[in-house]
């Protein structure tokens, strides 16, 4: 057993205190960064250092690879999606994916897909929320259903989206490329959406009349010239990024700069693009590159904790199985912050020493990205649970577990996935 006296006690208490401070700051709606910094506060008062080498540890985490490239990407990213959205590329896309999908059943599941996709506004799920409702309607689907479904396919589409800051987030801090990521979670998705389709298709029958459809070719073709131009941006940045190998950020840039083309009127074409570079600065969302920042911070502090590492050793040599730990604790972080950002920074730093080289892997960092999504994913103080259910007026509970059942799913076919890896 680590000697608990001294040092060892008071730095494993400090990490203790940090990740209790999280979990319940978090829930009384702190800002993310100043949570954070606090917790690392703690740590810094709390470990064996003194204040030269602590001050160093600082400046070599906030100057590192790590956190360039992750607050880079969050700030370019989040500058697409804005702008995007501000300009109506994203609503000429969702309106001509309605006329281009006959089927309703579809619908219900490709109209939060396709937002979530390119959009990565916090509680986004009320965007599809009065679509789904519409189509819902029209399947006679019950209410809790709707919001099911608005809630499981908009996040099925987030966990495999190369823009998701938690992917990102996750890439940074474990230094396994997204697109390894994406090779565990892409047929994940695959597997789980061809089981909630299945469902849904057993259960419901498309109505004889479709009324909203595209009739003609000509239609046809205008409409999947729109979707082409309106998701250009985002297919630029994930070829140039994902095949191209450019440097997310840069590649993410270029998508940027063809957005600013897009609809662009036959006149006046200057002051237009000038207003759009007034609304791209206006899209800087510096809280969440504060918060990304401070979790590389937090991250490095942890990993400097090694008390708490000892004291997790000991748990696992007295017969907890490895496999638990990293399946229970991001799950259980998830669950309680109802950030999955938060979760993979509360969990990642504690799990990473505990693999050895050989399990340095996406077979096992794939598992903890999962298990945190999924916790997140059912948490009843979720955002897009609450901006959901506030929509669709069902009982919070009931929402609540359907949704964690396609979470349980998610889950064990993850598990399933990573035998094979």
């Amino acid at each position: 057993m680590p000697n608990y006296y001294g040092p060892a006690l008071l730095e494993a208490t400090g990490v203790f205190i940090s990740i209790f401070l999280i979990i319940y700051l978090i829930r009384r709606s702190w800002k993310m960064y100043l949570v954070l910094l606090l917790a690392s506060l703690i740590l810094t008062l709390t470990n064996s250092a003194d204040l030269t080498a602590n001050m160093a540890l600082l400046f070599s985490s906030i100057t590192s690879y790590t956190a360039f490239y992750l607050v880079s990407m969050v700030i370019s990213i989040t500058l697409l999606g804005h702008l995007h959205r501000e300009i109506g590329a994203m609503e000429q896309m969702v309106a001509n994916l309605r006329l281009l999908i006959r089927d309703p059943r579809a619908l219900i599941m490709f109209l939060p897909a396709a937002i979530s996709l390119f959009s990565a506004v916090p509680g986004g799920a009320i965007i599809s929320a009065p679509m789904v409702e519409e189509t819902g309607r029209e399947l006679k689907m019950p209410v809790v259903e709707q919001a099911m479904s608005n809630m499981v396919y908009r996040h099925l589409v987030v966990l495999i989206t190369p823009f998701n800051s938690s992917l990102i987030l996750a890439s940074g801090i474990t230094g396994i490329s997204i697109a390894g990521y994406l090779s565990y979670t892409v047929p994940v998705v695959a597997v789980v959406f061809a089981i909630t389709a299945a469902l849904l298709f057993i259960r419901y029958r498309v109505p004889e009349k479709r009324t909203t459809a595209v009739s003609d070719q000509k239609s046809t073709g205008k409409a999947l010239k729109i979707i082409l131009v309106t998701t250009l941006p985002y297919v630029l940045a994930i070829v140039l990024g994902l095949a191209g190998g450019v440097f997310f950020p840069l590649a993410v840039l270029a998508g940027i700069t063809v957005c600013l083309f897009i609809n662009l009127p036959g006149r006046e074409i200057s002051l237009v693009l000038r207003e759009r570079l007034a609304i791209l600065v206006q899209g800087f969302n510096w809280p969440l590159a504060l918060s990304t920042l401070t979790i590389v911070i937090y991250k490095d502090f942890m990993l400097e904790a090694e008390s708490f590492q000892q004291s997790v050793h000991y748990l696992v040599d007295l017969g907890l199985p490895l496999t638990v730990l990293l399946v229970g604790l991001p799950f259980i972080t998830g669950f309680i912050t109802g950030n999955n950002a938060a979760s993979l920074g509360i969990a990642l730093p504690i799990l990473i020493p505990f693999l050895g080289p050989d399990m340095l892997s996406v077979r096992y960092f794939g598992i903890v990205y999962l298990s945190s999504y999924a916790g997140y994913f059912g948490s009843p103080i979720h955002l897009c649970t609450y901006v959901t259910n506030e929509y669709f007026k069902t009982p919070l509970y009931t929402l609540v577990k359907q949704v964690n059942i396609y979470g349980a799913i998610m889950l064990v076919v993850g598990l399933i996935m990573a035998l094979f890896y």
